[in-house]
């Protein structure tokens, strides 16, 4: 009779087991996709800049810190970091917004961390232009958002930026700026398929012109407030507001967007990035 009671504890041990998991993964947030089809923003210029447009979308578990920049709009300059190559410095948004005057800035490229002794070295992972100067080359494999048009005493109509799903692609060359990212989310409206796995998300997105950019930061570093989203239902949200393209820079606890010198998010970020892009306004 003791084969039988091994084997009774160890089939109640195992149905435990089971149904432990059953009940958590009902509950996870991946447990239900969000549907952003019907999505309604309220839009918000800022009072001193008329090319920035804010707004938050909230529903039960999820908060959206959304920005929309017309790229046409007259003295919109273009900041960004790294400025030098191999550049290890790291800030907080707000600190980059303080030191560069941007009025609204988000994280951008990805990073490596090294430790050496006491000391932490970062390093971008992928394609940095500032000024028409690469800082960090091109990664196989991950996408882009370059800008055109934003040389001293170009017409402003012709202004526009675009996401190229291969950082190596040659029509990059041109770019004044370019900020390499993880994977294009979207294109032509079309949805690209990845795994299901909800973060904190920094993702960016542009209308058929390429002259109007959205920018959209994810809170989900406290779940119970908002469990933050996947790549596909970014695109989906960013569909819904009125991009064609779409694609995702640095996540998680790297996700950051300050607007007029102050942070947008409902929660502190205690995370120093490598990597920022930001609007000012002359």
């Amino acid at each position: 009779m003791i084969f039988p009671r091994r084997a009774a504890r160890y089939f109640l041990a195992l149905f435990f087991i089971i149904f432990l998991y059953a009940s958590q993964s009902s509950a996870l947030p991946n447990a239900r996709v969000r549907d952003f089809s019907s999505v309604k923003i309220q839009w918000k210029t800022l009072e001193n800049c008329a090319a920035i447009q804010t707004a938050q979308y909230a529903e039960r578990q999820l908060l959206i810190q959304c920005a929309k920049i017309d790229l046409t709009a007259p003295g919109l300059k273009i900041k960004m970091l790294p400025k030098k190559e191999k550049s290890s410095d790291i800030f907080y948004a707000e600190e980059f917004c303080r030191q560069s005057g941007a009025i609204l800035a988000f994280n951008t490229t990805p990073f490596y961390v090294r430790e050496t002794g006491i000391d932490k070295k970062h390093s971008t992972a992928g394609l940095c232009v500032n000024g028409g100067e690469i800082y960090s080359r091109a990664l196989t494999g991950y996408c882009a958002l370059a800008f055109f048009g934003f040389e001293e005493g170009s017409p402003q109509e012709n202004r526009m930026a675009q996401i190229f799903s291969s950082q190596k692609d040659k029509d990059i060359s041109g770019a004044l700026f370019a900020a390499g990212g993880f994977w294009q989310i979207l294109k032509d409206k079309k949805i690209i398929q990845f795994k299901e796995l909800r973060d904190s998300r920094t993702a960016v997105g542009l209308d058929a012109s390429g002259q109007t950019l959205y920018v959209i930061a994810v809170e989900g570093e406290n779940p119970a407030k908002s469990a933050g989203l996947t790549y596909m239902e970014c695109a989906d949200f960013l569909r819904a507001l009125g991009c064609e393209n779409a694609m995702e820079f640095d996540g998680g606890s790297s996700t950051q967007l300050c607007v007029n010198g102050s942070s947008v998010l409902s929660y502190k970020n205690y995370v120093k990035v490598p990597a920022l892009l930001g609007f000012a306004f002359d």
